[in-house]
């Protein structure tokens, strides 16, 4: 039981985290001498990569009832905001504990990522 309380503890937070980083901003390119200003892009614009990534390696992983739950997963409409899903997911028990305990690091080190090239939460 305190493993399943961990997992939600950890998806919780990075909800959390996710929820105040999603709105912020990325520029992408830069300014030109003509004046034409980059790219701006939000991060939450990367939510569907990143749920494509985690679906992508959790398809491959070599414990069978991780692969077989994301490949269950497959055929699901991510839906507007998939990385919310998975994280409700664990929260609410939906998501077995040997998928949340390969998901949640994976997700929790690119979170972390974003939030030190982007947001310095």
């Amino acid at each position: 039981m305190a493993e399943v309380d961990t997992a939600r503890e950890q998806a919780h937070r990075l909800l959390e985290l996710w929820s105040a980083l999603a709105l912020r901003h990325v520029a992408l390119g830069g300014a030109c001498a003509c004046g034409a200003g980059g790219v701006s892009l939000r991060l939450e614009d990367f939510e569907l990569d990143i749920a494509d990534y985690l679906q992508d390696g959790g398809e491959r992983h070599e414990d069978a009832g991780v692969a077989g739950w994301f490949k269950a997963r497959a055929g699901q409409s991510p839906g507007s905001q998939p990385l919310r899903d998975l994280l409700d997911g664990v929260l609410s028990g939906t998501v077995p504990p040997a998928a949340a305990d390969w998901l949640l690091p994976r997700l929790e080190r690119t979170l972390r990522s974003f939030a030190e090239l982007h947001g310095g939460l």
